[in-house]
C-alpha cells in the first residue's frame, strides 16, 4: 500500500520484471499544474483557498508549481500549454468549446464541483447535502423558505439545484421560492441578508449558501430586528469555518473537504501526466454538523 500510494504521488516508478526505482531529483519528471478560473475574484473565497492550499501541498514534493490561469485556453501560447502536465477546471463561465481545446492538446483535466460540463469532476457532496438540508426544513414543517445565496458562483450553483431538488419532491415550485443575492459581494451582505428579513410574508426558513451568510442573517434578525432563531426563522448553511464555530446559537451546517480535494486533484493530474492514463471522478463525503438554528415551524405560514 505504502509503495502504491508513493507511485499514485509519482515520487517513484516500477519497471516489471526490474525493480522500483526514484525519480531523480536532477530532471524535471512533473509539469506545472493550472488552475483555470476565469474570475481572479474566486482566489479571495475560502473554499477555492483551502483548494488552491490543497493543490500546492501536492505539487511540493513533487517539485512542480500551481499557475492560476484566468485566461481561455485558445488563447494560450505554446509553450504555456507544454509547461502543463493537467488543469484544475472552475466551471463558472467555461465552455464546452474550452474544455476541447484541452483535449485537443492532450491535457488531464479535473472540473472542479458539480456541473453540466462533459468530463471528470471533483464532486464535493454539495448538491445532495443542500438537498438533504432542505429535506429537514421540509420535515420540520417549513413552506415558506427563501434562499441567501451571492457566495460564489461555482459553489452557489450545486446547492441551488439540490434545494430545488428536495422542493419539487415536496411539490413546490422553485420558481415561486425567493432568492435573495449578496452579489458575491462582502459589502452586500448586510442589505441582502435585510431583505431577506423583510419579505411578506416572512419566511420560516432560510437556506444560506455559506456560513458567513448566515451568521449575519442570525445577527440580523436577532439583534436589530428582535426576531427569534430558530423559534421564528430556522436557519441552515454549508461550509462549518472553524472561525465561525464559536458563534451563538451554532449554526446548522455542513463541511467539504475542500483542502483533500485539492490536493487528490493535483496527485490525480500529475500522475495522469507521467502515466497518460485518463483522470477518473473524485467524490468526497461531506460532513454534517447539528446546529442551534433549525427547529419545527413556530408560527404559522
Amino acid at each position: 500500500m505504502a509503495l502504491s500510494d508513493l507511485e499514485n504521488r509519482g515520487l517513484i516508478y516500477r519497471k516489471h520484471g526490474k525493480g522500483t526505482y526514484a525519480h531523480g531529483r536532477s530532471t524535471r519528471v512533473h509539469r506545472h499544474i493550472g488552475v483555470l478560473m476565469k474570475s481572479t475574484m474566486a482566489a479571495e473565497h475560502r473554499p477555492i483557498t483551502e483548494i488552491l492550499r490543497g493543490v500546492q501541498m501536492a505539487l511540493v514534493p513533487l517539485r512542480s508549481a500551481l499557475l492560476l490561469i484566468s485566461t481561455s485556453p485558445e488563447q494560450w501560447r505554446p509553450e504555456k500549454a507544454s509547461s502543463l502536465g493537467g488543469v484544475i477546471v472552475l466551471p463558472h463561465d467555461m465552455s464546452v468549446a474550452e474544455l476541447e481545446i484541452l483535449k485537443a492538446r492532450n491535457l488531464p483535466s479535473l472540473i472542479m464541483g458539480e456541473s453540466d460540463l462533459p468530463g471528470p469532476h471533483v464532486m464535493f457532496g454539495q448538491r445532495e447535502a443542500a438537498r438533504r438540508m432542505t429535506e429537514q426544513l421540509l420535515q420540520q414543517g417549513h413552506r415558506q423558505i427563501a434562499l441567501l445565496s451571492g457566495f460564489d458562483p461555482c459553489l452557489d450553483e450545486p446547492k441551488r439545484r439540490g434545494v430545488h431538488d428536495a422542493l419539487k419532491e415536496a411539490g413546490i415550485d422553485p420558481t415561486q421560492v425567493p432568492e435573495i443575492s449578496s452579489h458575491n459581494s462582502e459589502g452586500d451582505i448586510f442589505p441582502a441578508a435585510s431583505e431577506v428579513l423583510k419579505l411578506r410574508p416572512r419566511p420560516t426558513a432560510v437556506v444560506a449558501f455559506d456560513d458567513s451568510l448566515a451568521s449575519i442573517l442570525s445577527f440580523q434578525a436577532r439583534r436589530i430586528e428582535g426576531i427569534k432563531i430558530p423559534e421564528e426563522i430556522s436557519l441552515v448553511s454549508f461550509h462549518d469555518w472553524p472561525y465561525l464555530n464559536f458563534i451563538e446559537p451554532a449554526l446548522h451546517t455542513v463541511r467539504f473537504d475542500f483542502f483533500t480535494a485539492g490536493l487528490k486533484a493535483a496527485e490525480a493530474l500529475s500522475q495522469a501526466s507521467l502515466t497518460g492514463q485518463p483522470v477518473a471522478n473524485l467524490i468526497f463525503q461531506p460532513t454534517y454538523r447539528l446546529g442551534q438554528t433549525i427547529g419545527p415551524v413556530g408560527r404559522s405560514a
